[in-house]
């Protein structure tokens, strides 16, 4: 299955809140959620995903309300 990273804004979530949204994130069964990195004093967060294309990824964060400020299908990996 292909795999996807998206990049978004997190400057106002606090640490709580986060988990909480990513939990959410996880129970979804078409989109599956591999990995979340975030940087708090930035305010950004990495989210890695497997499913079936970008569309879908991207479906599946307007759903949830997070507007990523992109979304990279990965090709390769070292």
């Amino acid at each position: 299955m292909p795999r996807y990273i998206s990049q978004h804004t997190i400057a106002c979530l606090t640490r709580q809140a986060l988990q909480a949204l990513i939990a959410e994130l996880k129970r979804d069964e078409k989109v599956k959620c591999v990995r979340f990195v975030s940087d708090s004093l930035e305010g950004n967060l990495l989210c890695e995903f497997e499913a079936p294309d970008k569309e879908t990824v991207v479906a599946f964060l307007d759903a949830r309300r997070m507007r990523p400020n992109w979304v990279m299908r990965v090709e390769h990996e070292w």
